[in-house]
Protein backbone atom coordinates (compact mmCIF):
# COMPACT_ATOMS: atom_id res chain seq x y z
CA UNK A 1 0.00 0.00 0.00
CA UNK A 2 1.18 3.46 -0.46
CA UNK A 3 -0.10 6.26 1.51
CA UNK A 4 0.21 9.76 0.84
CA UNK A 5 0.72 12.25 3.87
CA UNK A 6 -0.23 15.87 3.06
CA UNK A 7 0.72 18.40 6.03
CA UNK A 8 0.59 22.18 6.17
CA UNK A 9 3.50 22.64 8.99
CA UNK A 10 3.46 25.01 11.54
CA UNK A 11 6.00 27.59 12.23
CA UNK A 12 6.52 26.37 15.51
CA UNK A 13 7.18 22.68 15.58
CA UNK A 14 3.87 21.22 17.63
CA UNK A 15 2.17 18.21 18.49
CA UNK A 16 0.26 17.64 14.91
CA UNK A 17 3.77 17.95 13.59
CA UNK A 18 5.15 15.34 15.76
CA UNK A 19 1.94 13.00 15.27
CA UNK A 20 2.91 13.33 11.56
CA UNK A 21 5.92 12.07 12.14
CA UNK A 22 4.97 9.15 14.31
CA UNK A 23 2.60 7.67 11.47
CA UNK A 24 4.78 7.91 9.25
CA UNK A 25 7.63 6.11 11.36
CA UNK A 26 4.89 3.44 12.70
CA UNK A 27 3.63 2.91 8.55
CA UNK A 28 7.16 2.53 6.98
CA UNK A 29 8.59 0.13 9.51
CA UNK A 30 5.75 -2.46 9.02
CA UNK A 31 6.50 -2.38 5.35
CA UNK A 32 3.66 0.47 4.14
CA UNK A 33 5.57 2.70 1.45
CA UNK A 34 4.88 6.38 2.36
CA UNK A 35 5.59 9.65 1.12
CA UNK A 36 5.05 13.48 2.28
CA UNK A 37 3.99 16.52 0.51
CA UNK A 38 4.66 19.57 3.31
CA UNK A 39 3.14 22.54 2.93
CA UNK A 40 4.50 25.62 4.84
CA UNK A 41 3.19 29.15 6.19
CA UNK A 42 5.51 32.13 4.55
CA UNK A 43 2.84 34.15 5.36
CA UNK A 44 -0.70 34.07 5.09
CA UNK A 45 -2.30 35.35 1.92
CA UNK A 46 -5.74 35.93 1.88
CA UNK A 47 -7.00 35.49 -1.89
CA UNK A 48 -4.94 31.76 -1.26
CA UNK A 49 -7.19 30.93 1.73
CA UNK A 50 -9.92 29.48 -0.63
CA UNK A 51 -8.21 28.00 -3.98
CA UNK A 52 -4.64 28.18 -3.75
CA UNK A 53 -3.42 27.02 -7.61
CA UNK A 54 0.15 26.44 -6.42
CA UNK A 55 -1.28 23.71 -4.28
CA UNK A 56 -3.36 22.76 -6.57
CA UNK A 57 -0.67 22.05 -8.93
CA UNK A 58 2.04 20.58 -6.42
CA UNK A 59 -0.48 18.19 -5.39
CA UNK A 60 -1.36 17.20 -8.83
CA UNK A 61 2.51 16.49 -9.25
CA UNK A 62 3.09 14.76 -6.26
CA UNK A 63 -0.16 12.10 -7.37
CA UNK A 64 1.25 11.56 -10.65
CA UNK A 65 4.92 11.00 -9.29
CA UNK A 66 3.81 8.65 -6.27
CA UNK A 67 0.58 7.11 -7.43
CA UNK A 68 -0.10 7.21 -4.10
CA UNK A 69 -3.50 4.17 -3.03
CA UNK A 70 -4.65 7.01 -0.35
CA UNK A 71 -3.96 10.39 0.71
CA UNK A 72 -3.85 11.11 4.76
CA UNK A 73 -4.22 14.73 5.25
CA UNK A 74 -3.38 16.72 8.61
CA UNK A 75 -3.14 20.23 7.95
CA UNK A 76 -4.64 22.57 5.33
CA UNK A 77 -4.26 26.21 6.91
CA UNK A 78 -3.48 28.03 5.39
CA UNK A 79 -1.48 27.76 2.18
CA UNK A 80 -2.53 24.13 1.48
CA UNK A 81 -6.13 25.48 1.21
CA UNK A 82 -8.94 23.06 0.02
CA UNK A 83 -7.44 23.28 -3.41
CA UNK A 84 -5.67 19.87 -2.05
CA UNK A 85 -8.85 17.94 -1.64
CA UNK A 86 -10.08 18.99 -5.17
CA UNK A 87 -6.85 17.54 -7.15
CA UNK A 88 -7.11 14.59 -4.63
CA UNK A 89 -10.53 13.59 -5.94
CA UNK A 90 -9.90 14.95 -9.88
CA UNK A 91 -7.47 11.67 -9.43
CA UNK A 92 -9.85 9.66 -7.69
CA UNK A 93 -7.91 9.69 -4.81
CA UNK A 94 -9.26 8.27 -1.46
CA UNK A 95 -8.88 10.93 1.53
CA UNK A 96 -8.86 10.50 4.90
CA UNK A 97 -8.28 13.56 7.33
CA UNK A 98 -7.76 13.97 11.42
CA UNK A 99 -9.23 16.90 13.09
CA UNK A 100 -6.32 17.84 15.00
CA UNK A 101 -7.98 20.56 16.66
CA UNK A 102 -11.55 22.72 15.58
CA UNK A 103 -10.59 24.66 13.04
CA UNK A 104 -13.66 23.48 10.65
CA UNK A 105 -15.53 25.32 13.25
CA UNK A 106 -14.27 27.83 15.16
CA UNK A 107 -11.84 30.84 14.06
CA UNK A 108 -9.44 30.16 16.81
CA UNK A 109 -9.84 26.51 16.44
CA UNK A 110 -9.73 25.56 20.50
CA UNK A 111 -13.15 26.68 21.14
CA UNK A 112 -11.64 28.95 23.43
CA UNK A 113 -11.98 32.46 25.05
CA UNK A 114 -10.38 35.00 27.22
CA UNK A 115 -9.09 31.48 29.15
CA UNK A 116 -12.48 29.45 29.08
CA UNK A 117 -14.49 27.37 26.83
CA UNK A 118 -16.83 29.16 24.38
CA UNK A 119 -18.56 26.97 21.62
CA UNK A 120 -20.72 30.01 20.63
CA UNK A 121 -19.85 29.71 17.02
CA UNK A 122 -20.24 25.54 16.80
CA UNK A 123 -23.55 25.47 15.49
CA UNK A 124 -23.62 28.45 13.22
CA UNK A 125 -22.42 28.33 8.98
CA UNK A 126 -20.35 31.31 9.67
CA UNK A 127 -18.20 31.93 12.80
CA UNK A 128 -19.76 35.81 13.36
CA UNK A 129 -18.27 35.47 17.28
CA UNK A 130 -14.71 34.68 15.95
CA UNK A 131 -14.85 38.42 13.76
CA UNK A 132 -16.57 40.09 16.86
CA UNK A 133 -13.68 39.12 19.08
CA UNK A 134 -10.98 39.04 16.87
CA UNK A 135 -10.07 35.28 18.21
CA UNK A 136 -8.00 34.40 15.06
CA UNK A 137 -4.22 36.45 16.16
CA UNK A 138 -6.52 39.37 18.35
CA UNK A 139 -7.12 40.86 14.41
CA UNK A 140 -10.54 41.54 13.94
CA UNK A 141 -9.43 41.84 10.12
CA UNK A 142 -7.60 38.13 9.86
CA UNK A 143 -10.64 36.50 11.85
CA UNK A 144 -12.83 38.30 8.89
CA UNK A 145 -10.91 36.09 6.49
CA UNK A 146 -10.25 33.00 8.07
CA UNK A 147 -14.30 32.95 8.88
CA UNK A 148 -15.49 33.48 5.61
CA UNK A 149 -13.39 30.74 5.03
CA UNK A 150 -15.01 28.47 7.60
CA UNK A 151 -18.11 29.52 6.04
CA UNK A 152 -17.14 29.10 2.53
CA UNK A 153 -16.29 25.47 3.45
CA UNK A 154 -19.39 24.54 5.17
CA UNK A 155 -21.74 25.67 2.43
CA UNK A 156 -20.06 24.46 -0.17
CA UNK A 157 -20.03 20.88 1.54
CA UNK A 158 -16.22 20.64 0.58
CA UNK A 159 -15.48 18.22 3.87
CA UNK A 160 -18.51 16.02 2.80
CA UNK A 161 -17.72 15.99 -1.09
CA UNK A 162 -13.79 15.38 -1.21
CA UNK A 163 -13.43 13.63 2.55
CA UNK A 164 -13.57 10.58 2.61
CA UNK A 165 -13.28 9.53 6.44
CA UNK A 166 -12.09 12.15 9.42
CA UNK A 167 -10.41 10.51 11.80
CA UNK A 168 -11.02 12.03 15.64
CA UNK A 169 -9.27 11.71 18.56
CA UNK A 170 -11.93 10.56 21.45
CA UNK A 171 -15.82 9.95 21.83
CA UNK A 172 -16.38 13.10 23.02
CA UNK A 173 -14.74 14.95 19.87
CA UNK A 174 -16.70 12.97 17.54
CA UNK A 175 -20.24 13.85 19.27
CA UNK A 176 -18.84 17.52 19.06
CA UNK A 177 -18.66 17.10 15.27
CA UNK A 178 -21.76 15.45 14.79
CA UNK A 179 -23.61 17.55 16.55
CA UNK A 180 -22.21 20.83 14.85
CA UNK A 181 -22.97 22.69 11.71
CA UNK A 182 -21.11 20.56 9.42
CA UNK A 183 -23.72 18.40 9.65
CA UNK A 184 -20.87 14.95 9.17
CA UNK A 185 -22.70 11.73 9.35
CA UNK A 186 -21.57 9.51 12.14
CA UNK A 187 -20.13 6.63 9.34
CA UNK A 188 -17.53 9.47 8.16
CA UNK A 189 -16.11 9.61 11.47
CA UNK A 190 -13.90 7.38 12.68
CA UNK A 191 -11.91 7.05 16.56
CA UNK A 192 -8.44 6.48 16.25
CA UNK A 193 -6.06 7.58 19.30
CA UNK A 194 -2.48 8.54 18.93
CA UNK A 195 0.20 6.42 19.99
CA UNK A 196 3.56 7.17 21.10
CA UNK A 197 6.81 5.34 22.52
CA UNK A 198 7.06 2.84 25.28
CA UNK A 199 8.47 5.50 27.83
CA UNK A 200 8.66 2.78 30.76
CA UNK A 201 10.65 0.38 28.91
CA UNK A 202 12.94 3.21 28.01
CA UNK A 203 12.99 4.90 31.59
CA UNK A 204 12.54 2.64 34.27
CA UNK A 205 10.29 4.16 37.05
CA UNK A 206 12.16 5.55 40.02
CA UNK A 207 11.50 3.42 42.96
CA UNK A 208 10.65 6.68 45.21
CA UNK A 209 8.84 9.45 42.89
CA UNK A 210 9.43 12.22 44.20
CA UNK A 211 7.62 15.92 42.90
CA UNK A 212 5.47 17.15 40.24
CA UNK A 213 5.39 17.66 36.95
CA UNK A 214 4.57 19.75 33.85
CA UNK A 215 5.05 19.29 30.22
CA UNK A 216 3.74 21.78 27.64
CA UNK A 217 3.27 25.38 26.44
CA UNK A 218 4.24 28.15 29.12
CA UNK A 219 0.63 29.53 27.98
CA UNK A 220 -3.19 30.67 29.21
CA UNK A 221 -4.96 27.91 27.45
CA UNK A 222 -2.86 25.30 29.07
CA UNK A 223 -4.03 26.38 32.50
CA UNK A 224 0.07 26.56 34.08
CA UNK A 225 -1.21 30.41 35.43
CA UNK A 226 -3.78 28.23 37.72
CA UNK A 227 -1.15 25.21 38.25
CA UNK A 228 2.17 27.94 39.81
CA UNK A 229 -0.50 29.31 41.86
CA UNK A 230 -1.87 26.49 43.37
CA UNK A 231 1.69 25.05 43.98
CA UNK A 232 3.21 28.52 45.20
CA UNK A 233 3.94 28.05 48.81
CA UNK A 234 3.05 24.40 48.95
CA UNK A 235 5.55 21.76 50.38
CA UNK A 236 5.51 19.98 47.15
CA UNK A 237 7.87 20.40 44.21
CA UNK A 238 6.81 21.62 40.95
CA UNK A 239 8.98 21.35 37.61
CA UNK A 240 7.80 22.81 34.48
CA UNK A 241 9.00 21.53 31.30
CA UNK A 242 8.39 23.80 28.00
CA UNK A 243 8.59 27.29 26.92
CA UNK A 244 5.92 30.20 25.97
CA UNK A 245 4.41 33.64 26.57
CA UNK A 246 3.96 33.26 30.13
CA UNK A 247 7.39 32.02 31.33
CA UNK A 248 8.81 35.45 32.84
CA UNK A 249 5.66 36.29 34.13
CA UNK A 250 5.26 32.75 35.72
CA UNK A 251 8.79 33.01 37.24
CA UNK A 252 8.17 36.08 38.54
CA UNK A 253 5.23 34.59 40.88
CA UNK A 254 6.66 31.01 41.05
CA UNK A 255 7.67 29.98 45.11
CA UNK A 256 10.88 28.36 45.65
CA UNK A 257 9.61 25.10 45.31
CA UNK A 258 9.37 25.18 41.36
CA UNK A 259 11.82 24.82 39.07
CA UNK A 260 11.28 25.98 35.35
CA UNK A 261 13.70 23.59 33.05
CA UNK A 262 12.69 25.29 29.83
CA UNK A 263 12.66 23.01 26.30
CA UNK A 264 14.11 19.73 26.88
CA UNK A 265 14.43 16.56 24.46
CA UNK A 266 12.10 13.07 25.00
CA UNK A 267 14.64 11.66 26.56
CA UNK A 268 15.01 14.52 29.16
CA UNK A 269 11.09 14.33 29.32
CA UNK A 270 10.88 10.51 29.85
CA UNK A 271 13.22 10.38 32.63
CA UNK A 272 11.17 13.50 34.47
CA UNK A 273 8.22 11.55 34.02
CA UNK A 274 9.57 8.18 35.31
CA UNK A 275 10.58 9.87 38.51
CA UNK A 276 7.63 12.50 39.10
CA UNK A 277 4.31 11.01 41.55
CA UNK A 278 2.03 12.49 38.87
CA UNK A 279 2.03 14.93 35.80
CA UNK A 280 -0.35 18.02 36.04
CA UNK A 281 -2.30 18.58 33.50
CA UNK A 282 -4.20 21.85 34.28
CA UNK A 283 -5.39 22.54 30.70
CA UNK A 284 -8.64 25.18 30.22
CA UNK A 285 -9.96 23.96 26.74
CA UNK A 286 -11.04 21.47 25.08
CA UNK A 287 -8.22 19.64 24.25
CA UNK A 288 -7.67 16.63 21.90
CA UNK A 289 -5.58 13.69 22.75
CA UNK A 290 -2.66 15.21 23.80
CA UNK A 291 1.03 13.62 23.63
CA UNK A 292 2.01 14.55 27.08
CA UNK A 293 -0.90 12.32 28.65
CA UNK A 294 0.09 9.49 26.39
CA UNK A 295 3.75 9.61 27.01
CA UNK A 296 2.95 9.93 31.25
CA UNK A 297 0.33 6.79 30.63
CA UNK A 298 3.42 5.25 28.89
CA UNK A 299 5.59 6.16 32.34
CA UNK A 300 3.13 4.20 34.73
CA UNK A 301 2.76 7.90 35.91
CA UNK A 302 -0.67 8.81 36.96
CA UNK A 303 -1.97 12.01 35.63
CA UNK A 304 -3.73 14.94 37.59
CA UNK A 305 -6.39 17.06 35.29
CA UNK A 306 -8.63 19.52 34.60
CA UNK A 307 -11.85 18.41 35.10
CA UNK A 308 -13.43 19.22 31.55
CA UNK A 309 -14.82 17.74 28.56
CA UNK A 310 -13.28 15.24 26.70
CA UNK A 311 -9.93 15.50 29.65
CA UNK A 312 -11.79 13.91 31.99
CA UNK A 313 -13.05 10.94 29.56
CA UNK A 314 -9.02 10.23 28.89
CA UNK A 315 -8.06 10.67 32.88
CA UNK A 316 -10.22 8.66 35.28
CA UNK A 317 -10.53 9.83 38.85
CA UNK A 318 -9.34 7.30 41.17
CA UNK A 319 -8.53 5.05 38.57
CA UNK A 320 -5.18 6.11 36.10
CA UNK A 321 -5.72 9.86 37.66
CA UNK A 322 -7.33 12.24 39.91
CA UNK A 323 -9.48 15.87 38.30
CA UNK A 324 -9.63 19.13 39.97
CA UNK A 325 -11.88 21.80 39.44
CA UNK A 326 -9.71 24.57 37.30
CA UNK A 327 -12.03 27.43 38.49
CA UNK A 328 -12.28 26.50 41.92
CA UNK A 329 -9.35 28.41 44.52
CA UNK A 330 -7.58 25.32 46.07
CA UNK A 331 -9.12 22.65 44.14
CA UNK A 332 -5.94 21.17 42.90
CA UNK A 333 -3.87 21.66 46.40
CA UNK A 334 -7.24 19.79 48.22
CA UNK A 335 -6.65 16.47 45.67
CA UNK A 336 -3.06 17.01 46.10
CA UNK A 337 -3.23 16.24 50.23
CA UNK A 338 -5.69 13.94 50.18
CA UNK A 339 -3.15 11.56 48.38
CA UNK A 340 -0.40 9.01 49.14
CA UNK A 341 2.40 7.65 47.90
CA UNK A 342 0.43 4.79 47.96
CA UNK A 343 -2.62 6.04 46.12
CA UNK A 344 -0.29 7.57 43.55
CA UNK A 345 1.49 4.14 43.22
CA UNK A 346 -1.91 2.49 42.57
CA UNK A 347 -2.88 5.16 40.11
CA UNK A 348 0.27 4.53 37.93
CA UNK A 349 -0.57 0.96 37.83
CA UNK A 350 -3.45 1.71 35.96
CA UNK A 351 -1.95 4.20 33.99
CA UNK A 352 0.33 2.17 32.37
CA UNK A 353 -2.79 -0.17 31.82
CA UNK A 354 -4.56 2.28 29.81
CA UNK A 355 -1.45 2.99 27.64
CA UNK A 356 -0.76 -0.56 27.15
CA UNK A 357 -4.51 -1.42 26.16
CA UNK A 358 -5.13 1.94 24.15
CA UNK A 359 -2.57 3.71 22.92
CA UNK A 360 0.34 1.31 22.03
CA UNK A 361 1.84 2.02 17.85
CA UNK A 362 0.42 -1.53 17.78
CA UNK A 363 -2.53 -0.69 18.19
CA UNK A 364 -2.30 2.84 16.04
CA UNK A 365 -0.95 1.05 12.72
CA UNK A 366 -4.55 -1.36 13.68
CA UNK A 367 -6.77 0.90 13.47
CA UNK A 368 -5.01 2.96 10.70
CA UNK A 369 -4.68 0.30 8.56
CA UNK A 370 -8.14 -0.86 8.93
CA UNK A 371 -9.40 2.57 7.98
CA UNK A 372 -7.67 2.73 4.99
CA UNK A 373 -7.86 -0.90 3.53
CA UNK A 374 -12.14 0.18 4.19
CA UNK A 375 -11.00 2.88 1.26
CA UNK A 376 -8.56 1.07 -1.41
CA UNK A 377 -9.85 -1.85 -2.84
Amino acid sequence: MKVLQIHNQYRHYGGEDAVVANEQQLLSQRGITVAQLFFENDRIRAGKLFFNRESYEKTLEKIEEFQPDVAHVHNLFYEASPAVLKALKSKGVPVVMTLHNYRLLCTGALFLRNGKVCTKCKDLTLPIHGIRHGCFKDSAVKSAALSSLIGYTKTTGVWRKYVDRFIVLTPFIKSLFESSSLKLPAEQLMVKPNSTDDFQAAHAPSGSREGFLFVGRLSVEKGVDILVREFSGLKHKLTLIGDGPLLEELKAQAGPNITFMGRQSKTVIGEQLAQAKALVFPSVWYEGLPNTIIEAFSSGTPIIASDLDNINTLVTHQKNGLVFNPKEAGSLQKVLEETDADQFAKLGLEARKTYEQHYTHEANYNSLLSIYNALTP
